[in-house]
């Protein structure tokens, strides 16, 4: 085992003594493993970073905004046409019904396609 000699900041010493004692170990030895834990860390994302094409994590990302947004637009749309049928009467003429869920669809669509303009524009 090579022996070097190594100089911490004061409160990074201060931490590493507590790490110490609370596992009943050498300073020496807790240093070694805190090490030797971020050296196989570094390993772990270097080879985790070979197999991760980036190409394939932004199209699983646009392909989870698509999702998120058709989930938006159900929800938004049923909670306006909620509001609104809470807010008004029921009894209206069945062409009336339909215009409004009409309207509230489009509002709702207008509504969720302004959260996703900015994520649009930068694809």
């Amino acid at each position: 085992m090579e022996r070097i000699t190594i100089s911490f900041y004061d409160d990074v010493y201060d931490k590493l003594k507590i790490r110490a004692e609370k596992h009943h170990h050498p300073i020496a030895q807790t240093t070694r493993e805190l090490v030797d834990l971020g050296l196989k860390i570094e390993e772990a994302a270097a080879s985790s970073d070979k197999h991760i094409n980036g190409d394939d994590i932004l199209n699983t990302l646009v392909e989870l905004k698509m999702m998120l947004k058709t989930n938006l637009l159900w929800a938004l749309e049923t909670r306006l046409l909620s509001r609104f049928l809470t807010e008004h009467h029921a009894d209206t003429l069945p062409e009336k019904r339909i215009e409004i869920l009409s309207l509230y669809k489009q509002k709702a669509q207008e509504y969720v396609d302004g959260f996703m303009i900015t994520t649009n524009e930068n694809e």
